[in-house]
């Protein structure tokens, strides 16, 4: 009778040096290129709602020579809601589906990718597809702005999602390609919610300006403030370093070396800003109550 030797089984390869270092470097590469798609959209909304904010108040933002820390602070202070709200949304997404593909079998797993392409697909087309008829027409986004954008970045997601499933092998090239997509996407989402909020929020301050702090400004030499509700008193004390003071102003923003100041019963109709260049020659002194005597 014929013997049938087993073959030993291969001994198995040792991992090369170079392969933990490759998947590391892809994973600090990964972490580098979204902490810089991140920043440049916080900038970016800080920068647009800049504009709009000043411009509410018929003040042009080059004027004011805002830092990049000013910039990157405002852009903070408005995206961090809604970016916390979406990686809320995608940490859960990403939980539930490693969750399922644990516990379901493959067959199970199997059945339910091909459940969800077709649906991916179909959801993909038509978020893109809307996202087309609002930006041919700004007037069909319903009132919601960075919903448009939002669209576009899903609707590129879904699109990929089911066409790995659908072909084989690395899709690097449709990979980038979306990559480019979504990243349009999120600017045209920042930058229409940056308009609408730098537009509410110079609402609000308008509101609130009255009950603001009044601000007197006392000035070596006459400035020649001649707007309405402004009064300029001159003080009786000829060796008085600051011999005006201008009544009736509040101050909206100090920034750049430049003050922005605003007539007390200022609004958007009507009323002008005064910008000041901040120097030696100029004090201000903030108040709640009505000034007396110079």
């Amino acid at each position: 009778m014929r013997s049938i030797r087993l073959r030993p089984p291969a001994p198995e390869k040792p991992e090369e040096p170079d392969a933990g270092f490759s998947r590391a470097a892809k994973v600090v590469a990964s972490i580098v290129a979204n902490t810089t798609l991140l920043t440049a959209l916080v900038f970016y909304f800080g920068f647009v709602y800049t504009q709009w904010f000043f411009d509410h108040f018929h003040v042009h933002y080059t004027l004011l020579n805002q830092s990049t820390p000013e910039i990157l602070a405002r852009g903070v202070d408005g995206l961090f809601m809604p970016l916390a709200a979406a990686a809320g949304v995608v940490l859960v997404l990403l939980c539930g589906v490693r969750y399922l593909k644990k516990r379901l079998a493959p067959k199970s797993w199997s059945a339910v990718l091909r459940v969800c392409t077709p649906l991916a697909a179909c959801a993909g087309v038509a978020l893109v597809v809307a996202f087309g008829f609002v930006a041919a027409d700004k007037s069909r986004s319903l009132g919601y702005p960075g919903l448009p954008g939002v669209a576009l970045a899903v609707g590129v997601l879904l699109l990929v999602f089911a066409w790995h499933q659908v072909i084989d092998g690395p899709i690097i090239v449709e990979a980038g390609i979306a990559f480019v997509l979504v990243t349009v996407g999120l600017f045209v989402a920042v930058a229409d919610y940056s308009i609408a909020l730098g537009i509410q929020q110079g609402r609000v301050v308008e509101l609130r300006l009255p009950s603001d702090p009044d601000v007197l400004v006392y000035s070596a030499k006459s400035l020649n403030m001649t707007t309405d509700g402004v009064r300029e008193v001159v003080c009786k004390e000829p060796e008085a370093a600051y011999r005006y003071r201008y009544d009736g102003l509040k101050l909206l923003l100090q920034s750049g070396g430049q003050l922005v100041l605003l007539p007390a019963d200022w609004n958007s109709d009507q009323g002008a800003a005064i910008v000041l260049p901040r120097t030696d020659s100029i004090r201000l002194e903030f108040t709640t109550t009505r000034p007396g005597s110079c």
